[in-house]
């Protein structure tokens, strides 16, 4: 049976060529070390995405002010930073696994629609926010994306987990 890969023969040859396929797999801590960032990093990227994208769907609306929570913008971008590298060393450290893993293929899915999701935040609700008083509801518009970041970023971090045990690699 024919497996689907999301990354071309030729790419996965090439990156299981480099020196950054060296460094994640040429030393005995280094996997160990990249799991141990991306843990970290995941619960800078998660932690304050809960709390934001919680309190966009109107949870403790008497509180905080839902444009107060971008205080912790910083905290996920951080977080979003140290997942990203570690993710492209794993990758490159194991493209043949990866690239045909379903597990892997529908976190990116997901990965892919929260970045959408939180381009279409920045651009378009933190300016409503911004005009918003600290305890007017939130519209419903805004509720669906607090709804689908959390639901995204949820996806993917359970895909992310279930990488070992479904789908093929």
């Amino acid at each position: 049976m024919e497996t689907f890969s999301i990354i071309p023969a030729s790419l996965q040859d090439w990156m299981a060529g480099t020196w950054i396929n060296n460094l994640a797999v040429g030393y005995a801590w280094s996997w160990p070390t990249m799991e141990t960032l991306h843990f970290i990093g995941m619960c800078l990227l998660f932690g304050p995405i809960i709390i934001m994208d919680l309190r966009l769907l109107g949870f403790d609306r008497a509180t905080i002010p839902a444009v107060s929570v971008h205080a912790l913008v910083p905290l996920t971008l951080i977080g979003f930073i140290i997942n990203l590298t570690t993710g492209i060393m794993f990758l490159f450290g194991d493209p043949y696994r990866y690239a045909i893993n379903i597990s892997f293929q529908l976190k990116m899915l997901f990965v892919l629609l929260a970045g959408i999701n939180a381009i279409y935040f920045w651009l378009k609700v933190t300016p409503i926010l911004e005009r918003a008083g600290p305890n007017d509801e939130v519209p419903i518009g805004i509720k669906v994306v607090g709804l689908t970041s959390l639901a995204s970023w949820t996806l993917v971090l359970c895909f992310g987990r279930l990488i070992p045990y479904l789908g093929t690699g």
